[in-house]
């Protein structure tokens, strides 16, 4: 009988060697699990970068779809549908660039007459990735917007100054009023704070912020300054500068061209006689209780020259009914470029146009409600600023007045109300 020698491997290597051996299966494991899961991983990965350049796709056709929208809805009563059709499908393609032809983009356009919509769909197809797998054929994205032409709007506010750094700013607890007409900005709306700016409709060339009541519409065409042919100089005869101060009683001021600085204050009265008052090489200031009073005039301002409305003064001006400057309430010459500063707190009625093409309106005060009493007010500016708690109010009732409306702003110069509905 043979025997077989057995000799015992010691417990502890024994251990060792299973450690070991369990080690080289536990990493053969994971090697294998992570080459199963490897495709997976990759897939998810390519698929987060295609959502998230479908979403940034699909944003960029909604806002064509809705700016194409806007637009169109302007044209209701100067194009016909085949007209808009054809422009919504340009203006939309203009919208999009390069997007458009990479996702093959169609641009339908409906037109309801009844209710004056128009609607704009934008389809636009592309691949998927893995050649067409995920999914099978490719992505279909569309986007769709609804605007409504609610009418015409006369324009009453234009801030045209596109290079000025804020063109109409309000800030503070500032407010500015205009119902039932155009505010509009060649450059940016920047309302500030607890301010706020309510109109029948708000446009900004630029960007618009703040509390804007409806929302401003942005990327708006500019408008060109409506008087730009309009002849605002002074008389070329020379004048002797004579500085006049009333503070009491009731003064008279005829028309014609008044050299110097002009201060009406304490308690008095300034009666403005009809006609044209042109301002030369001083300043009109109106201040503590005193009171400005004219009706059937017009106030223009040469390049040095200014006017300071404050404190608990009465202003009450009504524009030239007749003369090449009809309809206009103040004025200034193209070569000022100084700041026209309202802030009393009873500036109640300035019923005309206010022209300051290359200057500042500065509306500030307390709780104090500017041009309330005024039928209608158009204010053209280089630039608009509001501070404090001051309240410019742009009414636009001009058939209940005898100032009658310059070319190129109210009923003369309206733009389609359009409401997106989307």
């Amino acid at each position: 009988m043979r025997c077989t020698e057995v000799r015992a491997t010691p417990w502890g290597v024994r251990q060792v060697l299973n450690a070991k051996a369990l080690l080289y299966d536990v990493r053969g494991g994971i090697a294998t699990i992570f080459a199963i899961a490897l495709p997976a991983l990759v897939m998810l990965a390519c698929g987060a970068v295609e959502i998230a350049s479908l979403s940034a796709e699909h944003s960029a056709m909604q806002d064509a779809a809705d700016a194409t929208a806007l637009a169109m809805a302007k044209q209701l009563d100067v194009a016909t549908a085949v007209g808009i059709s054809e422009r919504a499908r340009a203006y939309a393609l203009t919208q999009l660039g390069d997007l458009a032809s990479r996702d093959a983009v169609r641009v339908d356009t409906s037109i309801d007459d009844r209710t004056r919509m128009v609607t704009v769909t934008v389809h636009g197809h592309r691949a998927s990735f893995f050649a067409n797998l995920m999914p099978p054929g490719g992505w279909n994205i569309n986007a769709q917007s609804t605007a409504q032409s609610m009418g015409e709007i006369p324009l009453c506010v234009l801030s045209y100054g596109g290079l000025a750094s804020y063109n109409i700013h309000l800030t503070a607890d500032s407010r500015m009023d205009a119902p039932g007409c155009l505010v509009q900005s060649n450059g940016d709306i920047t309302v500030d704070n607890n301010a706020a700016l309510s109109a029948g409709l708000a446009q900004a060339s630029r960007l618009a912020k703040g509390s804007i009541t409806p929302a401003a519409q942005t990327g708006a065409p500019p408008i060109s300054d409506p008087f730009s042919s309009l002849d605002v100089s002074v008389p070329s005869s020379s004048c002797t500068p004579i500085n006049l101060t009333y503070t009491s009683g009731v003064n008279f001021l005829p028309a014609g061209v008044h050299c110097g600085n002009i201060t009406v204050t304490g308690t008095a009265t300034l009666q403005l006689a009809a006609g044209e008052h042109y301002f030369l090489n001083g300043h009109l200031q109106v201040q503590q209780q005193a009171t400005l009073r004219g009706d059937d005039v017009v106030l223009v301002f040469d390049k040095s020259t200014q006017f300071t409305f404050q404190d608990s003064t009465i202003v009450s001006l009504a524009g030239r009914r007749s003369g090449t400057l009809a309809g206009f309430v103040i004025a200034t010459t193209r070569e000022n470029t100084g700041k026209f500063n309202i802030s009393a707190t009873s500036a109640e009625k300035m019923e005309g146009a206010i022209y300051i093409p290359s200057a500042t309106l500065n509306v500030q005060g307390t709780a104090n409600k500017v041009a309330q009493q005024s039928a209608w007010t158009v204010v053209v500016a280089q630039s608009i600023q509001l501070s404090g708690s001051a309240d410019l109010i742009i009414n636009s009732n001009y058939a209940a007045s005898y100032v009658p409306v310059p070319s190129g702003v109210g009923t003369s110069h309206a733009d389609s109300f359009v409401l997106l509905k989307r």
